[in-house]
């Protein structure tokens, strides 16, 4: 496989800087909590108010050196896909998972990965959320960062006690070995690419510099389920926040980006989010694409000797 930085392989892209409308969140008040009640009633404690904020939009492939996750948190690779049918579920979590668990794994240096899930997504979508399996989700328009540095470690630890399948020993991993696996360093990472034979221009995805926000610029957001809640971070307006997107992302370039890292060192949580381009033009063809979900683990010493680990989707509690 060539991995030759995309950004190195002369797309010309005539996409300077440009100011465009993101939806960052609006801090609650006083004695209210940020989120939303998903599937019982709302009590009225949570708020969900977002602000268009005009933000400078910088153009990614004109970085030098390029952006990388363990740099900014983001990364664009070029990793063509065997995937002929995005339909098809069997050829995404068979095949697809498979390309993806070795892009992880060269993408960030872990010996072994696992993928939890996927989403297909559309421009012409109107639910965030795909309902059920195969369904087309739409593009999420609002600054977020997919969890906390508390929610990604319970993350890992509900799939350790559901069970982990692993593809080469064939059974589910015991806690045991989840929590030798957990007790390194272990990183959630989204890849995210279009589907379609057109580069992408509606809705194109866009991803933050960690380098350039402050702590005190994220919060926590609610994800308020009957018997549990999920949580993510979103965050308010800053100017010193540097945003970067790829121009005409093609179907065979991924955006490869953390959600969380363990280790605490260098770029941890990658905001992010679909926004409207100006660039876009009314017969500019709609926006498909597809994100996978995973764990990435770092060497350990342990005695596990597995190399890949999958398993069917599973629903999850936060955007992406």
């Amino acid at each position: 496989m060539n991995r030759l930085p995309v950004c190195a392989r002369r797309i010309q892209v005539d996409a300077g800087p440009q100011t465009v409308k993101l939806n960052y969140q609006v801090p609650p008040p006083p004695g209210k909590r940020t989120g939303r009640y998903i599937d019982q009633p709302d009590l009225g404690d949570a708020v969900d108010e977002n602000a268009e904020s005009d933000t400078v939009m910088n153009n990614g492939r004109e970085l030098k050196p390029r952006a990388t996750l363990e740099t900014m948190g983001f990364q664009l690779e070029y990793w063509p896909t065997g995937v002929e049918d995005f339909e098809d579920q069997d050829q995404i979590t068979s095949r697809y998972y498979a390309e993806m668990r070795e892009l992880v794994k060269l993408s960030t240096g872990a010996n072994k990965v696992f993928v939890f899930d996927h989403t297909v997504r559309s421009s012409e979508a109107k639910s965030l959320n795909a309902l059920e399996v195969g369904a087309t989700a739409a593009a999420v328009p609002r600054v977020h960062a997919d969890y906390t540095a508390e929610s990604a470690p319970r993350r890992l630890e509900q799939y350790g006690k559901a069970g982990i399948y692993s593809l080469l020993k064939d059974r589910d991993l015991t806690q045991e070995e989840v929590a030798a696996l957990s007790s390194g360093r272990f990183m959630f990472i989204n890849v995210w690419r279009g589907i379609t034979d057109e580069p992408v221009q509606r809705m194109p995805l866009a991803c933050c510099d960690t380098n350039s926000v402050s702590d005190s610029d994220r919060f926590l957001y609610e994800l308020i389920f009957p018997d549990r809640i999920g949580e993510n971070y979103s965050m308010q307006f800053s100017p010193n926040h540097q945003w970067y997107y790829y121009p005409n992302q093609t179907k065979d370039e991924c955006l490869v980006f953390k959600t969380y890292d363990k280790k605490e060192d260098g770029p941890r949580f990658c905001f992010h989010t679909a926004f409207n381009d100006p660039r876009t033009t009314p017969d500019s063809p709609t926006r498909r694409s597809i994100e996978i979900r995973a764990i990435a683990f770092f060497p350990n010493e342990t005695d596990m000797t597995n190399d890949d680990m999958n398993a069917a989707p599973a629903p999850v509690d936060h955007l992406a």
